[in-house]
């Protein structure tokens, strides 16, 4: 799960206090059963199966962690709040695991919702806001990560969490580690997210700059720290950043990857239908591809038996890939992408490869179609946003998308995806 970087939390936190929590305990093995069950079975698409014994026994213990945490809910131990924020964390990747993705964000806004309240008391009680304690701090940063990647997945980010929390990027230190420029990074990606949030509020037509004066100058204020970030970044690789094994210079790339992607995102957030405006942007998807290829092979480069993870706590190189098939106009790119997408299953965070492989052949496709029906192969995509929604059951999928012909009104239109086990 620490595959793109070292992180305390697992070996400070966590397994010291499965030996000595039920809650925690139960919690761990309920992970590791499901952990399990997914590189047998090669990685399929999250889906509960009370029918498979790994998924059932996991449930018992997920269940017997709850009961464990409910016998303990009133004590005074000092001990408490990081036992059930470390249990928040677990749950957020047991529900995940099991395609449960509205729990998961739910023990993902309670973990949030506990840490704000203790900072909240701190701050009346000291007139600071501070963590008390390096779990705390630890979990905060685990949580946090969590929390952007949640806004993709229809979770808004907790607004009081955000203002006490995200310290807007300022710029002007030297990075000199790859954990600097990992924290540098989270703090402009979390900013973004914010911005999307705020911009997806509104719909496609009305997403422009002149229509909203007050997004545009927060996006040319997060352009300007995005650009600053580079430069720094560029700096910093050449005359600070000594890495030592492949697993920091791994980390590296997946921030420069993630630098890149958030930078397009950005860039192009106030662009309304125009959706030509990504042909401009070839050259940054082509960084992405080499990027995330590079990671995606370097995992094979480690492995003794040439194997990759199939589950991993941080948002890694799914949504880059993503991108590049939801906006590349250059076709190749997006095969590419779909291609590299499609032959690592696995998880990152909430990011499940197998979902989003399907999700960006049936966006493939669709431009296929609509550019059939224009009949003019010049004619750029007339898709203006996509969403893909996830039956309560896991057995399809609803694409909804929303198109337009010249000189008309946008049409708002969805196709049911049936959702393969075996896929």
């Amino acid at each position: 799960m620490t595959g793109f970087f070292d992180s305390r939390l697992w070996n400070d936190l966590v397994l010291p206090l499965s030996h000595s929590e039920r809650a925690v305990t139960h919690a761990v093995v309920a992970l590791a059963a499901l952990h399990e069950d997914l590189q047998s079975r090669g990685a399929p698409l999250s889906r509960e199966d009370l029918t498979n014994c790994r998924q059932k026994f996991a449930l018992g213990q997920y269940g017997r962690s709850l009961a464990a945490l409910n016998e303990r809910r009133y004590s005074q131990d000092p001990k408490l709040r990081d036992v059930l924020l470390t249990c928040c964390l677990l749950f957020v990747a047991i529900d995940v695991l099991r395609g449960q993705y509205d729990p998961a964000l739910l023990h993902l806004k309670n973990g949030l919702a506990i840490i704000e309240e203790e900072r909240q008391l701190s701050s009346k009680e000291s007139g600071v806001l501070a963590c008390r304690t390096a779990v705390e701090q630890m979990l905060l940063a685990t949580m946090a990560r969590l929390e952007t990647q949640s806004a993709f997945f229809g979770l808004p980010p907790l607004i009081s969490f955000s203002l006490s929390f995200t310290i807007d990027y300022s710029g002007g230190a030297d990075i000199r580690t790859v954990r600097e420029a990992r924290t540098a990074l989270d703090k402009l990606l979390a900013s973004s997210v914010r911005l999307f949030v705020a911009v997806h509020e509104f719909p496609v037509k009305d997403r422009v700059a002149h229509i909203h004066p007050e997004l545009a100058a927060k996006q040319h204020r997060l352009i300007a720290q995005l650009r600053e970030f580079g430069q720094q970044l560029d700096v910093s690789m050449t005359h600070f950043i000594r890495l030592t094994e492949s697993k920091e210079q791994r980390g590296l790339d997946l921030i420069l990857l993630h630098h890149i992607t958030f930078s397009v995102l950005v860039e192009t957030l106030l662009c309304g239908h125009d959706q030509s405006i990504y042909s401009t942007y070839i050259t940054s998807f082509q960084r992405m591809m080499i990027l995330s290829s590079k990671i995606s092979q370097s995992f094979k480069r480690d492995s003794a038996t040439g194997t990759r993870p199939t589950l991993l706590l941080d948002m890694g190189i799914i949504p880059s890939l993503f991108i590049i098939c939801w906006k590349c106009r250059n076709s190749a790119l997006r095969h590419q992408a779909l291609y590299t997408l499609e032959e690592w299953p696995h998880r990152e965070g909430l990011w499940d490869s197998r979902l989003l492989a399907i999700f960006s052949r049936q966006v493939i496709q669709l431009e296929k179609e609509v550019l059939a029906e224009s009949g003019d192969p010049n004619t750029s995509s007339q898709i203006l946003d996509h969403s893909l929604e996830v039956s309560d059951d896991q057995s399809h999928a609803i694409l909804k998308y929303t198109t337009q012909e010249p000189g008309k009104e946008a049409l708002e239109q969805s196709r049911v995806i049936t959702l393969d086990k075996e896929k």
